[in-house]
């Protein structure tokens, strides 16, 4: 077992393990019930004996849930999670738990966010990816022009990751947390002080079964390092984003056909040829087709740079990319830049 603290407006622990021991360790008398919001996916898996254990320390759970994928990350699944909460008698003193994925812990976060002005939630991740999003506080819905248009920063009253459940992911789902393990190893030269991006590549080339607890703890203390420095995204936490400018335009051209993590891979390939980093762009994108990440079907370029226009990062109209150099910058680039790169992307899935 794993513990990082995470200082934050509300600090809380991140506990990486292979069982559910925080549960028998958590303080429960304070809240008025659990509510509990999971997609139909991790409830045919885990949902019988994860509420039992809940049921266990609390008399009053409520159980919420919503299809899987990213569909569900939206203003109407939100609407509809309210409406069950205040039949259920949710109240200011409920606490909310994120039981899934990404799109899980965005939704219920989000919802947390708001419900009654805001109460307090936890994060219960099943995914690799969740790694990324269940720490730092920033939960959100889609918008049909973009995603995660609509959110806010709330902080997780705790993390609490149980490896275990990691065995049942599907390869792609593995493929798409590792686009995000990976992010925070190309990360790590800048804010640990030491990378782990060469010891992760000798890792995944190996083929041997991950060490979970510790490369998710690996990753997560990237991600603690940027947010305990900027909570609120006014400086280096868009580093985070590297390799999502691409990414977020994919996954909405595609009509989210792509997992989000495999998404981010795509985009940091095209940030490395951005950054004229070559080498790195091609060890990546070599590790890409050996695993079978999902193609691209290309569509004409106005299509992704019409939704590259409304990223977050972007200022007065410019599109503005993370790029790794010798040091990180977060730069505006030219539509002729982002044309020829995409034409270099295109030939290189295609060679």
């Amino acid at each position: 077992m794993v513990t990082i603290p995470i200082e934050a407006t509300t600090p809380y622990d991140v506990v990486v393990d292979d069982q559910d021991r925080w549960i028998e360790m958590k303080e429960w008398s304070s809240y008025s019930m659990l509510w509990v919001v999971t997609d139909e996916h991790v409830d045919s898996l885990y949902g019988e004996t994860f509420r039992s254990k809940l049921t266990r320390v609390h008399p009053h759970v409520v159980w919420s849930v919503v299809e899987p994928g990213d569909a569900s990350k939206s203003l109407s699944s939100l609407e509809h999670l309210v409406t069950e909460g205040l039949g259920h008698g949710c109240d200011r003193h409920t606490l909310l738990v994120a039981f899934g994925g990404g799109m899980i812990g965005d939704l219920a976060g989000f919802l947390a966010s708001v419900y009654m002005r805001g109460i307090s939630y936890i994060q219960v991740p099943t995914t690799i990816l969740a790694h990324d999003s269940a720490v730092g506080g920033k939960v959100a819905v889609n918008h049909p022009l973009a995603k995660n248009a609509i959110g806010s920063f709330h902080q997780p009253s705790g993390v609490y990751y149980n490896v275990s459940r990691l065995d049942t992911l599907p390869v792609q789902e593995v493929r798409s947390g590792l686009g995000e393990l990976l992010k925070h190893a190309y990360l790590s030269r800048y804010v640990l002080e030491s990378s782990f991006e060469d010891d992760l590549f000798l890792a995944l080339n190996k083929g041997e079964e991950m060490d979970w607890v510790s490369w998710l703890a690996r990753g997560i203390r990237v991600k603690q390092a940027i947010v305990e420095t900027d909570e609120r995204e006014q400086g280096i936490r868009a580093w985070l984003n590297f390799g999502h400018t691409f990414g977020h335009a994919l996954e909405s051209v595609e009509s989210y056909r792509i997992p989000h993590g495999e998404a981010v891979l795509h985009g940091m390939v095209f940030a490395f040829l951005l950054s004229g980093d070559e080498e790195r762009a091609e060890r990546l994108f070599d590790w890409m087709r050996l695993n079978d990440v999902t193609p691209i079907d290309w569509k004409p370029s106005a299509h992704y740079i019409e939704r590259m226009m409304v990223d977050k990062k972007n200022r007065h109209g410019s599109i503005r990319f993370v790029l790794l150099r010798e040091s990180i910058s977060v730069e505006s680039v030219s539509t002729e830049q982002i044309y020829s790169t995409l034409e270099k992307m295109k030939g290189w899935w295609g060679r």
